[in-house]
């Protein structure tokens, strides 16, 4: 059993699927007036349809972002956002931290506490749309428009960290405090392997960039977790001019690479100069 507190992980998947079964469904409609609502009425659906559930939290030590935060800084954590949410999470253990049960705990006591407002939850990450009481006025309004309405409420599922739009990769990508976790845990984690601090890290490891990372860090297919392979990959890209441009391409041909050649095994600096190479030919 994990030490912290979390949502059971089946029952939040289900949770989850359950709203996406129907576009434009009533039970689609109902989440999102309660989500625009406020604190209150959002808690209280909640209650009548997930923690009604038998066994829907498994009882843990309690650990919370105790931190009321901006629209803007829960939706685009600033560096001191990530920070905080850095430091609360340090001594975690990465088997809680790579729960969406978890997650969608400390963002439902975060609303509890009045950390966050469940409006923010509805806010497109991909781009400024407006405020989250505005897209779901607006969503509310689009009646005959399924897409829409089905869209915004993966949206705040996403924000929630709840896993039954994308599973697991939920957590690295779409939802924004997880995303803020994941990209210091992997800056301390190299910095100890390579010759690169986690600031310089961060940088590479930018909102841009990190996107490119995460899909392939945390994918059985890829070979750049790999420590030495990452490391190598890191040095190129802090001292190459432009290197981000082929970011994506970069990283696909260093797993098709990695394939046939064992390059894991070799230290990060001769990686570097693997990945030069991979970088010229592109």
């Amino acid at each position: 059993m994990s030490e912290y507190k979390r949502i059971e992980e089946n029952i939040w998947r289900k949770f989850g699927q359950n709203l996406l079964k129907n576009k434009r469904s009533d039970e689609q409609r109902i989440f999102l007036e309660a989500c625009r609502d406020g604190r209150d009425n959002f808690l209280t659906y909640l209650n009548e349809n997930l923690f009604n559930k038998e066994n829907a939290i498994i009882e843990g030590k309690a650990i919370n972002i105790k931190h009321k935060l901006s629209e803007a800084q829960f939706c685009f954590p600033p560096e001191d956002t990530q920070k905080i949410i850095w430091d609360v999470f340090t001594d975690v253990a990465q088997e809680d931290m790579m729960s969406c049960g978890f997650w969608g705990n400390i963002i439902i006591n975060m609303i509890h506490s009045n950390f966050i407002k469940p409006e923010f939850l509805a806010v497109n990450l991909k781009g400024v749309n407006g405020k989250g009481c505005e897209v779901l006025d607006k969503v509310l309004k689009a009646s005959d428009n399924a897409d829409i309405i089905d869209s915004c409420v993966r949206r705040i599922l996403r924000s929630m960290c709840n896993p039954a739009p994308r599973d697991k990769r939920i957590m690295f990508n779409d939802f924004s405090l997880g995303k803020s976790y994941w990209r210091w845990n992997w800056a301390h984690k190299m910095s100890n392997e390579i010759d690169l601090d986690y600031k310089e890290i961060l940088k590479i490891f930018d909102e841009t960039s990190y996107a490119d990372f995460a899909g392939k860090m945390h994918s059985g297919k890829s070979y750049i977790s790999q420590t030495n392979t990452l490391g190598g990959l890191l040095l190129f890209l802090n001292s190459s001019p432009n290197p981000k441009k082929k970011l994506g391409k970069i990283i696909d041909k260093i797993s098709f690479v990695s394939a046939w050649k064992a390059i894991e095994i070799q230290s990060p600096e001769q990686n570097k100069k693997e990945i030069e190479k991979i970088a010229e030919d592109l």
